[in-house]
Order: C-alpha cells, then sequence, then structure tokens
C-alpha cells in the first residue's frame, strides 16, 4: 500500500512569493469588491426588524470605515438573527434546529443571555437537563439577583434529578424577591416533590394570599393532583369554587381527581365535574374527551357521542378521541362507523403515526375493530385484527382505574395552558406560528441571506487583519446559509488557502471560478489547492496552460514546479521529463527540484537516477523536505532495511511531523522485529489522523499477529472502508474476524478479497 503520491503539497518556501504574486489578484478582489456601502434598507415592522436595522447600521459604518463599529453591528445582526431562525424552528416544532440556532446566537455576541435562556429551555425540552443546569448555572453566576433565571435554574435541577439542590436553589431566591406569589408556588411545589407536605401547604396558603387567589388556588389543585395528593386537590379546588363557581379548569381539575383517585366509583362524580365545565368552555376538546371517555365507562354511549365528537374535530385530535368514539358507535349498534372511527384510531396510535400508542392501547382498538369487522360480516379482516390484537400481547381485562390514569398520563406531565412554567413560545414564536409554510420558508430565506453577507463581510475584515483561520471559519457558516451569496465562495477559498488549509480551499474555490472561468489567478490558486487535497489530475489540467502549451513561454519556476509534482504524483512521470529539463536549465540549484526529479526516477523504476537527484538535492540543503524519506522508500522496495531506517529517521529529525516517513519508518521497524516501536508509531499517527488507511491497515496487521484479534479487527475495518478496493485489508480482516469466531464474516471478507485479486489479475 505504499505510494509516492500521498505526500502533502507544500510551495518551498523561497519560491511561494513568486506564486502567490499571482494569486494575490484574488485575495485584493475580494478585499476590494465584497465590502462595499449600505444596500440594506431597515424594515419598519414585523420579525426581520432588528436584524435589518443592526445589518444597516453595520454596512454604514462599514461605509464610513468605522470597521470596529460595523463588526459590532454585523455581530448584533447575526445575534438577532440567529434568534430568528431558532423562534422560526420552535414554530414549526424542530426543536434540533431552534437548539442549533440558539447556540450559534449565544456564541455570536457578547450580550447574548437572551438567547442562552431559550437555549437552556431547548436543552429542557430534549431531555437534555444536564445541558440545560450547565446554561442556566452559568446565566445565574452572571446575574445572581434575577430571580427568575434562578426559577429557571431551578427547574433545569429538579429534571436532572437534583431536587434538594432545585430548592435550596428556590431558597435563595426567595430571599431576593419574598414577596413575589409566583415563587412561593414553585418552591411549594419543590417542597411537595421532597415529601415535605407541612411545607409545600404553608406555601402554597402564603402563595395564595388572603383572600385567596382563584387561579393560584386552580393551581395548587392541580399541582396536589399531579403528586397524588387527592383530598388536599379537592380541597383547594372546591375552596376555588366557592369563591368563584366559574373559575376556570377548576371542575375539569376536580373531575380528574375523580377518575383518578377512585377509578370506576369515582366515573359519576366525574362526568358531573367534566359537565360543568363544559357549561363554561363547550369546545373544550380535552373536557369534551375526558367526559365521553367517562360516559362510556359507564356504557351510557348515547351521552358520550356529543363529547367525543367534539374531541375529534379538535385541532389535533388523538388516537383515544377516536378509540372511545368507536366504542361507543359499537356499542350503539352504528357498526360502519364504529369501523371507520376505530381505524382512524389506529393510524393515529401506529407505530409510524403521528402519535404512536402502548401495546396495550394497540392491542385494544385491534380488538374492539375485529369485533366491528365481524358484526358487519367480514370474517377474513375481523381475524387480522384480532391476531394484530393476540400480537400486541395487551391485557385486555384493565379495570377502568388502569385504563384511565393511562389516558391521563398527558395531562399529568404539566402541558396545560394554565400552567405557570415558563416555555419558548415567545413573542416572536408566536407571531411566527400564524404563517403558511410558504411565509416561512421566505422568512428563513431572507434571513439566511442576510446573514451570511454579514458573515461575508466579518470574514472579509478578518482577513484584513489577517486572521485567516478566524476569516475561514465565519465565512463557511455565511457558505452554508447561502452558498450562492456573490463572492462568498472565492472569499473562503482565499481565507482558507491564507490560513494554510489549502487542501480544503479547493471546494470552494472550484464553485467560485464556475462564476469566472476566465479568471487565471484563481485557476492557479484552484490548481495549487487541488494538488494539496490530493487531487493531482485536476492541478495538472489546470496549470497545463501556464507550463505545457506551446504559447506558455518561459517556465514561473513555482508553477512548473507545482506542474511537475501534479505530474508525478499522478503517475505521468514521463510526461514530467521534458518539464523538469526546461526548469532545471534556469534553476540548477533548486533542492526541491531535484527531490521532485527524483520521485519521478523512483515511480519509473529507475532508482539510480532517483538516487544521484536525491544526493544532489541533500548536497544543496541537507535538510530539504522529502529527500531522505524518498530514498527510505527506494531502500525498502529494494529490502535494504538497515540504510531504509536509517534513511527515515533522517528524515523525520529534520521533519518530525512528515506523516509518510512516519509511516514507512512504522513498516520498516515491523519488518525487523521491532513491533513495539512500530505500534507506538502508528498508534500515534493513527490518534492525530484516524483517516490514515494505511497506518490503520499496518497498525490491524501488526496487532493481529501479536494476538490481540478484537484491537486489530477495529483498524482494519477502518480500513477496508476507507479503501475498499484494496485486497489485502479484507484479507487481513477476514483473517481477525476468523480468529474471533466470525465465520460468516470471515467468509465474506475472504470471497471479497478473491474477488479484488482476480479483477486485477483481469486488468493486468
Amino acid at each position: 500500500m505504499n505510494r509516492f503520491s500521498r505526500r502533502s503539497f507544500h510551495l518551498p518556501r523561497r519560491r511561494r512569493s513568486a506564486v502567490e504574486a499571482l494569486v494575490v489578484p484574488a485575495a485584493a478582489w475580494v478585499l476590494a469588491g465584497a465590502l462595499g456601502a449600505s444596500t440594506v434598507k431597515p424594515a419598519e415592522d414585523g420579525p426581520l426588524r432588528s436584524v435589518l436595522r443592526a445589518m444597516a447600521l453595520a454596512e454604514s459604518r462599514l461605509g464610513e470605515g468605522e470597521m470596529e463599529m460595523a463588526e459590532s453591528a454585523y455581530r448584533q445582526g447575526l445575534y438577532e438573527g440567529w434568534r430568528l431562525v431558532g423562534s422560526l424552528a420552535v414554530a414549526e416544532g424542530d426543536d434540533d434546529a431552534a437548539l442549533e440556532a440558539f447556540r450559534r446566537a449565544s456564541t455570536v455576541a457578547a450580550g447574548n443571555r437572551d438567547a442562552l435562556r431559550s437555549l437552556g429551555l431547548v436543552h429542557l425540552r430534549l431531555g437534555s437537563a444536564p445541558a440545560a443546569v450547565a446554561v442556566f448555572r452559568d446565566l445565574v453566576l452572571r446575574s445572581p439577583e434575577d430571580v427568575a433565571m434562578r426559577r429557571l435554574f431551578s427547574r433545569a435541577l429538579a429534571a436532572d434529578g437534583q431536587a434538594a439542590a432545585a430548592v435550596q436553589e428556590l431558597e435563595e431566591a426567595r430571599q431576593r424577591a419574598p414577596e413575589d406569589p409566583e415563587l412561593a408556588f414553585t418552591l411549594g411545589m419543590g417542597h411537595l416533590r421532597l415529601g415535605d407536605r407541612a411545607q409545600a401547604d404553608a406555601l402554597f396558603t402564603e402563595a395564595a394570599g388572603s383572600p385567596p387567589d382563584v387561579g393560584i388556588l386552580v393551581l395548587v389543585g392541580r399541582t396536589y393532583r399531579d403528586f397524588g395528593h387527592h383530598d388536599a386537590a379537592r380541597g383547594a379546588l372546591r375552596r376555588a369554587l366557592e369563591l368563584d363557581p366559574e373559575a376556570r379548569r377548576a371542575h375539569y381539575y376536580l373531575g380528574t381527581v375523580e377518575l383518578l383517585a377512585e377509578g370506576r366509583a369515582g366515573l359519576a362524580a366525574a362526568a358531573e365535574s367534566l359537565r360543568r365545565e363544559l357549561e363554561l368552555v363547550p369546545d373544550d376538546p380535552q373536557a369534551n374527551l375526558f367526559l365521553g371517555m367517562a360516559l362510556v365507562e359507564e356504557r351510557r354511549f348515547g351521552e358520550a357521542l356529543g363529547p367525543l365528537e367534539i374531541a375529534s374535530r379538535g385541532p389535533d385530535p388523538s388516537a383515544d378521541a377516536f378509540h372511545f368514539l368507536g366504542q361507543a358507535r359499537f356499542g350503539l349498534g352504528d357498526l360502519e362507523p364504529a369501523r371507520g372511527a376505530l381505524e382512524r384510531a389506529l393510524e393515529l396510535a401506529s407505530p409510524t403515526g403521528p402519535s404512536p400508542g402502548p401495546p396495550d392501547q394497540l392491542s385494544s382498538i385491534h380488538y374492539q375493530l375485529g369485533q366491528a369487522l365481524r358484526r358487519l360480516g367480514r370474517p377474513e379482516e375481523a381475524a387480522r385484527s384480532f391476531e394484530a390484537a393476540k400480537s400486541a400481547s395487551a391485557d385486555l381485562a384493565r379495570d377502568s382505574r388502569d385504563r384511565l390514569s393511562r389516558y391521563l398520563e398527558s395531562d399529568l406531565a404539566g402541558g396545560d395552558a394554565a400552567d405557570v412554567t415558563p416555555t419558548l413560545q415567545t413573542p416572536v414564536a408566536s407571531s411566527l406560528v400564524p404563517l403558511s409554510d410558504d411565509e416561512r420558508k421566505a422568512l428563513r430565506t431572507e434571513v439566511s441571506t442576510s446573514m451570511a453577507r454579514a458573515y461575508l463581510n466579518l470574514g472579509i475584515l478578518a482577513t484584513r487583519e489577517q486572521r485567516f483561520g478566524a476569516a475561514a471559519d465565519l465565512l463557511a457558516v455565511g457558505s452554508d446559509l447561502a452558498p450562492e451569496l456573490p463572492g462568498l465562495q472565492k472569499a473562503l477559498g482565499v481565507a482558507l488557502w491564507s490560513a494554510d488549509r489549502r487542501g480544503e480551499a479547493a471546494a470552494p474555490l472550484a464553485k467560485a471560478r464556475r462564476s469566472a472561468p476566465d479568471d487565471d489567478a484563481l485557476r492557479r490558486m484552484l490548481a495549487l489547492a487541488s494538488l494539496d487535497a490530493g487531487d493531482p489530475g485536476t492541478a495538472a489540467e489546470l496549470l497545463e496552460a501556464d507550463v505545457a502549451s506551446p504559447a506558455a513561454g518561459a517556465i514561473e519556476p513555482s508553477l512548473g514546479y507545482a506542474y511537475a509534482l501534479a505530474l508525478v504524483r499522478g503517475g505521468r512521470a514521463a510526461e514530467a521529463a521534458p518539464v523538469f529539463e526546461r526548469l532545471l536549465t534556469e534553476n540548477a540549484e533548486w533542492p526541491e527540484l531535484h527531490v521532485v526529479l527524483g520521485q519521478a526516477h523512483a515511480q519509473q523504476g529507475d532508482f539510480e537516477a532517483a538516487k544521484a537527484s536525491l544526493g544532489r538535492a541533500l548536497d544543496l540543503r541537507g535538510d530539504v523536505a522529502g529527500a531522505h524519506a524518498t530514498l527510505g522508500e527506494i531502500h525498502l522496495r529494494r529490502g535494504e532495511l538497515e540504510s531504509a531506517e536509517a534513511a527515515l529517521r533522517a528524515e523525520l529529525r529534520s521533519h518530525p511531523a512528515d506523516r509518510r516517513a512516519r509511516h514507512h519508518l512504522a513498516t520498516v521497524l515491523d519488518l525487523r522485529g521491532s513491533s513495539d516501536e512500530a505500534l507506538d508509531l502508528l498508534r500515534a499517527l493513527v490518534e492525530e489522523d484516524p483517516g490514515h488507511a494505511d497506518a490503520r491497515y499496518l497498525l490491524g496487521k501488526i496487532l493481529l499477529g501479536s494476538g490481540e484479534a478484537r484491537e486489530a479487527s477495529l483498524h482494519l475495518e477502518a480500513a477496508v472502508a476507507l479503501t475498499p478496493d484494496e485486497p489485502q485489508a479484507h484479507y487481513q480482516l477476514g483473517q481477525a474476524y476468523q480468529k474471533l469466531g466470525r465465520v460468516d464474516d470471515a467468509r465474506a471478507r475472504f470471497d471479497r478479497f478473491r474477488a479484488l485479486k482476480a479483477a486485477e489479475r483481469g486488468a493486468s
């Protein structure tokens, strides 16, 4: 697996200036052309208002030459932009996208408090309590006087299972706001979670005030219900109704308490409470659902129809609504409507549906659907439903209390609109919900384009200050947002090139060249970047006009060197010979040129000529990169292991980071029996470059030989993934699988090895 074509490309230091002079026009174009006067008009109103105002201010400052103020304004615009993108994601229910947007908002500008708060809340929604704890702890440390933030921190601690710490945080918050009833209520919940009922009672009484606040009494009743204190829940809810017979949700919660506490015995009382709630809000889907459920359990099917019809027509009807509607219809003998309702329930509750249900619910729906189908005279379909019910393995004899408790789980989870816990539905996010999909898409495109322009100009400002790595990172984000923004790909390529990340620069430079095919500076930069990216064919093609065409005239030495190197690495050493002749005429004292010439001779099998060229390079400069390494490879190919080791060690004394030389030295050491040192070299190399296929292969092979089959298989699997057409990698992996007892896997690897070897013989 030895190849001369894998060494990274670096222009000789003394020759870089000439090539850089050829590509400077590209950088100058980026710096001069992309920074411009203000073109953004601030919006008077709407979601983009704060974004566009910041961008307009930034470009105004840019036109005035106030670069620091422009950068600050751009970052503020990006902060507002990412918050808007996060709010769009919240409006669409995409928590992962919201998390990424708020994370970016929290890092793009210094004043990032609101973004961090939103980031913490998204972590909570996704169940990442430890991450939420870290975010809110940082915010509380920044502003210990912020009581609202301490409440959020407490909520995150509770979600992380740190109940005592959550209560302690609330106690500290209460010292700062002793008169805050919401804080007293939240602290009462914390004590209830810790099992301290007496302290919770006192805090809830204090929160409700004197005379008691009806809304807080309802929340207290709900909280007692959620923690299983049913008598206390009844007391708080009945007290609220004494003060205000029309108290919103009080009858509803009282009805659910009866269902949870008494099961079948509480059905009549629950139904009465739910009816009274519906007298206040007739179309409440949840209250109608639970009333319908209670009536079905009492087999009062006719009375259940109305509430269940309303529940099934809600904005997001649940499978439960259609399930119980189907039962009611079946109980009344309305078999065809019952079948339709049960099939809809099954569609919603199936594993691929919008609200997948537990196995016992699915089994119950299948069973009742089977009964309806059998009564409709469709025995084959009924049999399939009964079989599906059986495979769900549900206990259909569960009593009413267990069934109703399951249906109440979502209500107990704390998702009711009356809850005081904070959500991500900020005013901005709420204003985005009514927008159509097309309107949200247009808004996202507009904000992305504005942000991409900000990243473009920030990247150019960083390039001017020679902060090339930072510039590349900024421009890469802009490219993700709006890859077609004029000038962006070219600016990104220049920044990556200048940051000495030339292999990465190839892709954006190639995109930029599609819109400027006649730009010679861009073509040359792309050629050199392609060479560094391991694409010598593209590099040679792009440089041919400068070096190989009859009209090229005298060769610019650095371009000639790059072209010859591309030919050698591309396996076209014979074509490189005349280029070397022309270069040597005027550059006989250039050591790097002699190294490449030596590599070309070696590629053609002329080892004596190769050694002569490499010796000449070392005479000119004893530490010239690649000379000793190439000599080491020649000695290795000729089986001269001692000389190979000496040459490779000489290379690494001058260039210790040379990965190719380190890999070849490990190969030599393994052949000479020094496997321990070889393993050390290879492990370090793989840790530094996990994608180094040759190192993975050799490391796996040596480990396999020393009996470490399990570790060997991991590295050999990586080698196969990186070089799937390399026969020996498949063979060694098959050996590893065989030693691990994985007979079928081993057979598959050996079959692949034989197929690849047969293909090689056919090609030969």
